[in-house]
């Protein structure tokens, strides 16, 4: 999914899509693929220094690729593409889902 799509599926009214209840996580997952290691290193360092750090539950690297897992508020979520589109304009955003919240009895 690029960016231009991430951002027309999160401006959608809320009848047309379940991202855009109020007050609910989302789950978005962006990959970066580089061919230099340093690059990579290079991408994490910019993305913690920026306002998206906060937002990153999960980052991985896989030789080429830099693999991101943002946690946001649905609200949030533009905000989110456009800044990742600012700070990583190589990402692409492979998916956007409800986080889904496991409940434990006691």
């Amino acid at each position: 999914m690029n960016m231009a799509l991430a951002l027309a599926a999160c401006g959608t009214a809320a009848g047309d899509n379940a991202l855009a209840l109020s007050s609910q996580r989302v789950l978005l997952s962006a990959v970066v693929r580089s061919e230099h290691e340093d690059a990579s290193r290079e991408r994490i360092r910019r993305l913690f220094h920026s306002p998206l750090g906060v937002y990153v539950s999960h980052a991985s690297r896989d030789h080429a690729q830099l693999r991101l897992e943002f946690d946001v508020a649905s609200e949030d979520l533009a905000f989110t593409i456009r800044t990742l589109s600012r700070v990583l304009p190589e990402a692409d955003v492979e998916d956007v889902r409800p986080r889904v919240f496991g409940h434990r009895g006691h």
